[in-house]
């Protein structure tokens, strides 16, 4: 299973380098959805009531709230 690390790593990495064309700005946000799916599921596995955190990732302030309806 990956870490909440790997994940957020993948996100900067997508943040630092924007696509150059239409296909490839498509492919990166379905990647980053997928990403940001992926984190939920490991949040949800940590708490699965309600689950509030800031974090700081390079120079990147991460704000994740997660809650069950």
């Amino acid at each position: 299973m990956r870490t909440r690390d790997d994940i957020l790593s993948e996100l900067v990495e997508l943040k630092q380098n924007p696509s150059q064309s239409f296909s490839g700005s498509m492919y990166k946000t379905n990647k980053k959805n997928a990403l940001i799916g992926e984190l939920v599921d490991l949040e949800n596995e940590q708490n699965p009531e309600r689950y509030k955190h800031k974090s700081q990732f390079n120079e990147f302030d991460i704000h994740i709230t997660i809650t069950k309806k």
